[in-house]
């Protein structure tokens, strides 16, 4: 995650040392402390809303999309293997084709897997990975989303289908695109979770598989209705969103730590019963500490809510800096923090302690991959997936070695 039109320089860490928030009193390994709960509210499309747009259009499978892939990926160059994790060491890699790997018009954040979606770890008969991209400046329309779908069917041989996300006008007449950074994403059921964006009221926006729309123009670069019939800027597919979650204490804050958290990050746990969505906030300032959410799932996939309302079961802080990805299972916590000129840092988290892997001569804790985003574990496999945010272009023009890259590690092999 980046703060808009600005790469954060501000934190670099020194070899062999752990990386310091702003104040001396606290480091990352300090362990988590409890703090507020925040409570959210839900905000169903109205259903006379998507049963007009699915009269309207043909209704596709998320198995459809992922078998109808128009981009393969790739092996990593020598530049992107640079951006991997150095410990734990990556077990899986993969990279996109070139216009992806070097786009200035979209960027790499979320990512979950279909071991977060189905009990044995599949969306049918297919093994899927998605992996979110938000729309930049360059592209002139900052946050709008798009969800990469990878078939990982055949791992020696995985390819890709992009779709868009969009929300319905109340009549279902027609659609516009969803705003969200995409900085976190979680699946469960039908339903596919994203984090929104900083500084607004909407905390997360929820999409469903039963709502994969395909468009009847592939030619306009428009979005709802056009004189051609339903249009996503050229795409063939579009996700609807069925609903959305607000802040129950409204706007939320990016530059303070006890007001109103803005949600960077977020993944599904398992591990609990009933499983739930985890989340966490995203601060360029070093003085500022994060805080973790949990918020524990109900009927149809979605949150357990009282009259509208959802109550945090967990609120903890962590003195880990930017921190873009978060993880729970089995009562710990994973935080990945990234630094602007070297590696990232993985840590592991309870109440009690916090620590993290380290390499080199020194010992350093920034083993983790370079511009790292988001984390998912699959269950299924035992694999913990992230993804790499900046472009080979992004990382030459700050001196560095990197790239854009997907890529697993065993859980087992995390800090304990």
């Amino acid at each position: 995650m980046r703060i808009r039109k600005v790469l954060l320089l501000a934190l670099a860490v020194a070899a062999g040392a752990l990386a310091l928030p702003g104040t001396a009193s606290a480091a990352y390994s300090d362990p988590l402390t409890t703090t507020a709960k925040q409570s959210l509210v839900w905000h169903a499309t109205p259903a006379a809303a998507l049963t007009a747009l699915d009269s309207a259009l043909p209704n596709v499978s998320l198995n459809t999309v992922v078998n109808d892939t128009s981009y393969d990926m790739t092996g990593c160059t020598s530049a992107e293997k640079a951006a991997l994790p150095k410990a734990p060491a990556a077990t899986k890699s993969m990279c996109w084709d070139a216009d992806r790997a070097g786009t200035t018009t979209w960027s790499p954040q979320g990512i979950t897997t279909s071991g977060d979606a189905d009990d044995d770890g599949k969306w049918g008969d297919d093994k899927i990975i998605l992996s979110g991209w938000h729309g930049t400046d360059a592209l002139g329309r900052y946050n709008d989303a798009r969800i990469q779908a990878i078939n990982y069917d055949n791992p020696a041989s995985p390819s890709y289908r992009m779709f868009y996300l969009a929300v319905p006008n109340s009549t279902g007449s027609s659609f516009s695109a969803a705003q969200a950074h995409m900085g976190g994403m979680a699946w469960y059921g039908d339903k596919i979770y994203v984090t929104a964006e900083g500084s607004t009221s909407t905390a997360i926006r929820v999409f469903s598989t039963k709502h994969i729309l395909q468009m009847t123009d592939t030619t306009s670069n428009a979005i709802g209705k056009t004189s051609g019939g339903y249009a996503a800027y050229t795409y063939k597919y579009a996700m609807m969103q069925v609903g959305y979650y607000t802040y129950a204490g409204g706007t939320c804050s990016m530059s303070s730590d006890t007001g109103v958290p803005c949600f960077s990050s977020m993944s599904l746990d398992r591990s609990t019963s009933p499983a739930s969505i985890v989340t966490t906030e995203y601060f360029s300032d070093q003085s500022l500490h994060g805080r973790l959410y949990r918020y524990p799932t109900g009927t149809d996939f979605l949150l357990s809510a009282t009259s509208g309302t959802v109550a945090a079961t967990e609120a903890l802080r962590s003195s880990v800096g930017n921190m873009q990805g978060v993880l729970s299972n089995n009562g710990k916590w994973y935080v990945a923090h990234s630094s602007a000129t070297i590696n990232g840092q993985l840590w592991t988290q309870t109440t009690a302690s916090s620590n993290s892997a380290t390499c080199g001569s020194t010992s350093t804790a920034a083993c983790w991959a370079v511009h790292p985003e988001a984390l998912t574990y699959d269950w299924s496999t035992g694999l913990v997936w992230s993804q790499s945010e900046w472009s080979t272009a992004d990382c030459t023009a700050q001196n560095q070695t990197c790239g854009r890259s997907v890529f697993a590690v065993p859980l087992s092999s995390l800090a304990s």
